[in-house]
């Protein structure tokens, strides 16, 4: 008897004690750090999520390839984690990810509308300001990142989905020569009545060089104005046989516009550094 009341003692203690720890320990992605950022461009603040590779702290000299990212604040876990694997598989160099993000409280939705857009939609208030926003990433993150973060400026790539891969296709079209590597998932291309066929047209016309590796991917099980004007969009660019440009098209099976992001990003990720 008197050994059972000790162990219904000692249970009773460890319970309460489990029960009365006031500082639950969180899990926090290491090698991380946000930077706020008031961009002359937009006139708004913006975050950057960096997350820096494993040896960035030892090798203060070394020059990093760098991913620029969009929705951040929602890709950020997904992009880390991908990371992991596909530098551990020796099938991407270590880099720098620089995701664009916004202070807490913003708006995402109509945030990514106004500076993932190139042209405004009456009714889409707010939206088109895709050129103030590359300019943003070209003129003001991009310099930051290659002076103070160690960033490679001979190694850019940028990725995005939905309206993130549209502005990626466009940044593409309007400043050809600046990334050497674009990741489109599931492009919201049909935007504006399809307004980025014609930015890649008139790219055609005066820039038949594009040097760089391009990954466009779209999710078996979206719905079919996705689907089929990401494949039009696809014929388009492959027809105007682009000196330099290695494009791989790529259709994830059985999954949908969020879905397929995760397996989007590892291959697209993959293509963009492949031997390099």
């Amino acid at each position: 008897m008197k050994k059972t009341l000790l162990v219904l003692l000692l249970s009773l203690g460890m319970s309460s004690a489990a029960l009365a720890d006031p500082t639950p320990k969180k899990f926090v992605f290491g090698n991380t750090e946000i930077v706020s950022v008031k961009s002359a461009y937009t006139g708004q603040t913006h975050e950057l999520i960096i997350v820096y590779p494993d040896s960035y702290w030892k090798n203060p000299d070394k020059k990093y390839p760098v991913l620029y990212f969009t929705d951040a604040y929602w890709d950020t876990p997904l992009l880390a984690g991908a990371y992991g694997n596909l530098v551990y598989d020796k099938m991407a160099p270590e880099f720098i990810m620089v995701g664009l993000s916004y202070p807490d409280g913003t708006d995402y939705g109509s945030a990514r509308v106004r500076d993932y857009t190139y042209t405004s939609m009456l009714m889409v208030p707010g939206s088109g300001k895709g050129d103030q926003f590359l300019n943003f990433l070209e003129k003001e993150v991009a310099p930051l990142i290659e002076s103070k973060y160690h960033g490679d400026k001979d190694n850019r790539t940028l990725a995005g989905a939905s309206l993130g891969g549209l502005f990626t296709l466009g940044a593409a079209m309007k400043t050809p020569d600046f990334f050497t590597g674009y990741i489109a998932l599931s492009p919201a291309v049909f935007w504006d009545g399809g307004a980025v066929f014609k930015l890649e047209e008139a790219l055609a016309k005066q820039h038949p060089q594009l040097k760089a590796r391009m990954f466009i991917a779209v999710g078996s099980l979206e719905p079919a104005q996705f689907r089929g004007s990401i494949e039009q969009f696809e014929k388009q660019l492959a027809s105007h046989q682009y000196k330099d440009l290695q494009l791989q098209s790529y259709t994830i099976e059985g999954m949908g516009h969020g879905t397929s992001k995760a397996e989007g990003y590892m291959r697209g990720l993959k293509w963009v550094w492949q031997n390099r």
